[in-house]
């Protein structure tokens, strides 16, 4: 008995799936996902449309190269370039210029540290680090005018104060140029640079205040934890009031003047070794008289040091900065003062700055990264994932109201998380998953959930960085270690989450970027691309090209761009030579206005000749391995299912939408047997679609018979640079052998 039936299929948001999902057909993603999707990007609407191709831009300095965005304003956004030991500005797809050559910054940072960069802008200031190194503050002060130096933090952080009453320091003098002196060897030449904290242990060398009491002038007194000099008496006594101020000289009472000394803390800097018990400091805050006196075991190292280390997460939040994981303290998080990024003088009042370790079960797995979110701040480590916000909605985050919680155990890759919608999206220690941590209202409580299980496969060889493109539409982009790119098309609202690999015709890509276009209508996704040409390695700057202007008819067909590292033509006079100097002996296809022309051969001076003059050129790489293929189709059976049973497809209806050619082809599967794949057909035919100038919308029919199989699948291809977008698939199945 033979069953026909024609099951459509109008959605496709699901994109690529996992093929442990292949025979799901019970699954609610297997009603709109494909088997494959590589090349194509699935629609929110339910279709799916090729996925851009490349324009570019030009070369990096050097490789390996990284590229940080810079987002000033809507109409003021930058790429970032830093190659071994220099930067560079890309605007909107051009260089910033310095005279008639590229504007260049040397910095610090080598190459070896490039992988490990993080960055937070706060305005025109970046704060850079790799935990190799201070962390650097970059500002702008102009497209071509900029500086990079060590960010200074003279107040702090600090390690643990010292208990062993046996390792004492002294110093020589309250402010200015002093000399610490250490009871034991302490001091070593990793110490220059180091932030020295001195708290008084005896304080019996400052007399209290008392009140009317005789003082003289020059002698010091003690009032709580403030010292001060009596500066000023005219032969009375002091009077009733202390001092109380804790800056400069202030009256009191029968006109005596008081010079605040100092509190019960004092901060040097060390500047040089004299010998394992001597240094030389320059003091940033008074010493204390008392440890000037007697010396004191109540001294603290600065945490962020040549000694210690430095940090190598950041990122701000609630007007703090944050920073964590030295290799000394690889758990713990520091926080600066509310509005004073470089106030890291620790308290215990709601605005002071704190530091936060994190305990482990048994483990010191270190902080891999920062990210803030909707709820609070993120803390993602090589074990586990935290988050920390204040006790309560009405307070900030501060000494006394920090609340660390465990959000998970699946552990983190050093990768920077994303938060597009406030939920962070991280990549899993082992670089084969991506994970969103999201508020539960049913468990009062973070939780997390993987994204990439609907295409667990695409994984396997390692996600190594995730960026977001907010729009035109919302789009994560993994880049993989193999060089190729992931899409994930995420909008949780409407429940779309689909995936899609894109291979970009032989490049590997290495660094990614999302920046504003001109407008600030639509992001754009820059890319260090590492292409070989003519034997040589190049590092190419290259922007993912628009698609969504075609897709919606705002852009005529001939402005479409799906090839890649590809250069666009506008001659003022129809031309049909062109300069593609950068893909000299490569391969290439032109889309242009007046048709697709291709495979042509770039000579060895860069020149390309069409056979037609024409007036707008696209030419670039064609990836040939770009194609879609469906899943097995389902075919109603009497019984209720069809898996398995001889079926044939008979004639194929295609829905389009402003496709200039595709091309298709059936797949014959059978237990144990290789796939069959049958030959191509035009889904546009060439009679209709002469020249490719125009986008065809409707449906499309195609008499591709197959023979009986068990499992049976449809196959699209991509032509050229010709835009192609599927809207529907009605394939006509008969199955044999029902009952």
């Amino acid at each position: 008995m033979n069953t026909r039936t024609s099951p459509p299929q109008v959605a496709f948001a699901s994109g690529e799936l996992d093929p442990l999902l292949h025979r799901r057909f019970d699954y609610q993603r297997f009603q709109t996902g494909l088997a494959k999707c590589c090349g194509f990007l699935p629609l929110a609407q339910g279709g799916f449309t090729r996925a851009p191709g490349t324009i570019f831009r030009g070369y990096t300095r050097a490789l390996p190269a990284v590229l940080v965005p810079f987002q000033f304003a809507e109409n003021d956004a930058l790429i970032l370039e830093f190659t071994h030991l220099t930067m560079r500005v890309w605007r909107y797809g051009a260089l910033i210029m310095d005279g008639d050559d590229p504007f260049e910054l040397a910095t610090p940072i080598t190459a070896d540290e490039l992988p490990a960069l993080r960055w937070v802008q706060s305005a025109d200031v970046i704060y850079l680090c790799t935990g190799q190194r201070p962390i650097q503050r970059l500002a702008r002060y102009a497209l071509d005018n900029w500086t990079i130096a060590d960010a200074v933090f003279d107040s702090g952080p600090f390690r643990v104060q010292n208990l062993d009453k046996a390792k004492t320091l002294q110093a020589s003098a309250t402010t200015g140029t002093i000399t610490l002196t250490a009871a034991s060897a302490f001091f070593e030449a990793d110490h220059v640079g180091s932030l020295i904290r001195l708290t008084p242990t005896d304080f019996t060398t400052v007399a209290l205040f008392t009140t009317y009491e005789a003082a003289e002038v020059g002698q010091y007194r003690r009032y709580g934890d403030n010292v001060y000099r009596l500066t000023q008496r005219d032969g009375r006594d002091v009077g009733q009031n202390p001092p109380i101020h804790t800056e400069g000289e202030a009256l009191s009472d029968n006109d005596t003047k008081w010079q605040f000394v100092s509190d019960s803390e004092g901060v040097a800097r060390i500047t040089a070794i004299i010998s394992p018990t001597s240094a030389s400091a320059t003091v940033l805050k008074a010493i204390p008289q008392s440890c000037v006196d007697s010396p004191t075991h109540r001294w603290s190292e600065g945490a962020w040091s040549d000694r210690h280390g430095y940090p190598s997460e950041i990122e701000l939040f609630e007007q703090r900065f944050c920073a964590a994981a030295t290799p000394a303290e690889p758990r713990t998080v520091w926080f600066s003062a509310v509005g004073d990024y470089a106030d890291f003088a620790p308290g215990v009042e709601a605005d002071e700055a704190f530091a936060y370790t994190i305990a482990g079960d048994g483990n010191i797995n270190r902080i891999v990264s920062l990210c803030r979110g909707s709820t609070g701040l993120h803390i993602f480590a090589l074990g586990e994932e935290y988050s920390t916000r204040a006790d309560t909605r009405s307070q900030v985050i501060g000494p006394t109201t920090a609340v660390f919680g465990l959000d998970g155990t699946i552990g983190a890759s050093p990768a920077r998380p994303i938060a597009p919608t406030g939920n962070p999206i991280f990549i899993s220690r082992d670089k084969g998953w991506v994970i969103e941590v999201a508020y539960s209202f049913q468990a009062d409580a973070n939780q997390e959930r993987p994204l990439s299980r609907v295409a667990q496969h695409l994984g396997a060889v390692g996600y190594e960085q995730i960026v977001w493109q907010g729009a035109p539409e919302p789009t994560a982009w993994l880049r993989r270690s193999t060089g190729d790119l992931v899409a994930m098309v995420y909008d949780p609202p409407e429940e779309i989450l689909g995936w899609a690999p894109v291979p970009i015709a032989g490049g590997f890509a290495e660094s990614l970027a999302i920046c504003p276009n001109d407008t600030g209508t639509t992001d754009v996704l820059t890319m260090v691309v590492r292409r070989s040409i003519g034997g040589t390695e190049v590092g190419m700057i290259e922007d993912l090209a628009p698609i969504y202007g075609i897709l919606t008819g705002a852009q005529p067909i001939a402005e479409a761009c799906h090839l890649y590292a590809a250069a666009i033509f506008t001659p003022e006079a129809p031309a049909s030579s062109f300069a593609v100097p950068h893909l000299v002996g490569q391969e290439v296809y032109a889309w242009t206005d007046a048709g697709e022309f291709g495979p042509l051969t770039v000579a060895e001076d860069g020149s390309i000749t069409l056979p037609t003059a024409v007036s707008r050129a696209t030419i670039g790489l064609f990836d040939d391995s770009h194609f879609v293929e469906t899943l097995d189709i389902q075919a109603a059976a009497p019984d209720g299912n069809s898996m398995g049973r001889p079926k044939r497809l008979n004639g194929i209806r295609i829905g389009l939408h402003r496709t200039a050619a595709l091309e298709a082809a059936t797949v014959e599967r059978d237990f144990a047997q290789p796939p069959r794949l049958n030959r191509r057909a035009e889904v546009v035919p060439r009679a209709v679609a002469a020249v490719l100038t125009e986008g065809f919308t409707g449906v499309a029919s195609i008499e591709h018979p197959t023979g009986h199989a068990a499992e049976v699948a449809l196959r699209l291809f991509p032509w050229s640079g010709a835009p192609a977008t599927v809207t529907a698939i009605v394939p006509p199945v008969t199955t044999t052998g029902a009952t």
